[in-house]
């Protein structure tokens, strides 16, 4: 191949010419430079010295948090030092030596590391059959290695990465995206101890905290992928992790806030109307907005996800089953609404409550108007909490939407200590 630009001496189609063979080729030429490689949304780079791996990046992968795995291993006492933070987005490689002149860990386990997050990594590359490389000469001999690290050598690297390729690909173990996030089951109330898990099962649930990838957690644990997935599979299966979708639940927060916003606006334009008028448009307010969170989780329930295109009349049947309860329960506080405020089609239906003043007058008419009022805001509350709870798990506090939500129905019980009052004043109610 013709170099075509300066400093690159190599480059080409994975179709043509694997990872592998481009590796043991640079290797027998005693090569010093950059190898990149590139295959699809996955990025390369490994780091030659005289044909001997020094070092090895995947820009695409946030850096393991390894004093958070360790931390959640037991391997501090107490936690991590506060200046030792600042290692914590460096390249692998300097966080080893940082943790290894701190006495965190051996040179022999900081090399451990530093051998298997390369092999990990070139494990899953040496599968790729699409994409392009390319070698480049003019770097730095020593560019991205640790001081301590030894040199890898080429041959060993592949024979150790081909093992997992073969282990990951033939094991058996279900498809994980090594992007995938496992946390703590929030609805478990057993005793793990009494589950009769596997060393590696107890290693993998102590790393599901809901924010370490399963990439990281093979990597702090020194475990091969397959073996991660396969004991993450029982996990779930006894119930003690559940998987997290972060680009869902980036969506489905989203999709929250953009809900509270609108209904937040409705209620900045009500206008000053007579008090029974007031009270059915706040009850109508809240109760479409009960509707809108139901809509949205028709979309975003976990118990949902991964069942592919389910029919509409499903979809309804699982929301009634799920919020039924809610709302006989709290129909049950207000008997005036019993056969009023009812499921239809998954949905609260509102007719009923919009044409109450065709059935009833005065008095009786405030007094529904009122209890509608009193009733959405109770259901709207129990609706959110379900809904959330159900999305994303507890605990869920400190998200943009729990604090839009609180400023919401802080907005909704000052309208209704306004109605109160005005008709409390007007006529002695």
């Amino acid at each position: 191949m013709e170099q075509t630009v300066q400093g690159r001496i190599l480059d080409g189609d994975l179709e043509t010419l694997g990872l592998q063979a481009t590796l043991k080729m640079l290797a027998l030429g005693g090569k010093t430079g950059a190898l990149n490689v590139v295959s699809g949304q996955e990025r390369l780079r490994v780091i030659l010295e005289n044909g001997h791996i020094v070092a090895l990046e995947e820009p695409q992968l946030p850096v393991p948090d390894l004093l958070e795995i360790f931390r959640l291993l037991g391997r501090f006492r107490g936690a991590p030092p506060a200046d030792l933070r600042q290692i914590v987005s460096q390249n692998p490689a300097f966080q080893l030596e940082i943790l290894q002149q701190r006495r965190v860990i051996s040179a022999e386990e900081a090399q451990r590391y530093y051998e298997f997050g390369v092999t990990l990594a070139i494990s899953r590359a040496v599968r790729w059959e699409h994409g392009r490389f390319d070698f480049n000469r003019d770097i730095a001999p020593s560019q991205g290695r640790a001081r301590q690290r030894r040199p890898l050598n080429v041959d060993h690297i592949l024979l150790d990465a081909l093992r997992l390729a073969d282990e990951r690909d033939y094991s058996g173990a279900p498809a994980f995206s090594r992007l995938a996030v496992a946390r703590w089951a929030p609805q478990f109330r057993g005793d793990p101890q009494q589950l009769s898990l596997t060393p590696d099962e107890v290693n993998v649930l102590s790393l599901s905290n809901g924010r370490l990838p399963l990439y990281a957690v093979s990597y702090g644990l020194l475990l091969p992928e397959a073996r991660v997935f396969q004991a993450l599979q029982r996990l779930l299966e006894k119930g003690l992790v559940e998987l997290v979708d972060a680009r869902m639940e980036a969506e489905l927060e989203h999709s929250l806030i953009n809900l509270i916003t609108k209904y937040q606006s409705q209620l900045a334009q009500s206008g000053r109307v007579a008090p029974e008028q007031h009270m059915l448009e706040l009850a109508l307010t809240m109760g479409e907005c009960v509707n809108d969170l139901l809509r949205h989780h028709r979309q975003y329930a976990r118990m949902l996800r991964g069942r592919g295109d389910i029919t509409p009349a499903e979809a309804n049947r699982f929301i009634e089953s799920r919020f039924r309860s809610l709302l006989d329960h709290v129909v049950r506080e207000y008997p005036r609404m019993d056969e009023i405020i009812r499921f239809n089609g998954g949905l609260i239906d509102l007719t009923d409550v919009r044409q109450l003043d065709r059935v009833v007058r005065g008095r009786e008419l405030i007094e529904c108007y009122w209890d509608a009022t009193q009733l959405f805001h109770h259901l709207m509350q129990l609706v959110f909490d379900q809904t959330v709870s159900d999305e994303v798990g507890q605990p869920h506090s400190g998200r943009h939407f729990e604090d839009l939500w609180a400023v919401f129905l802080r907005e909704i019980d000052d309208e209704m200590q306004r109605l109160a009052s005005r008709y409390n004043a007007a006529s002695g109610w």
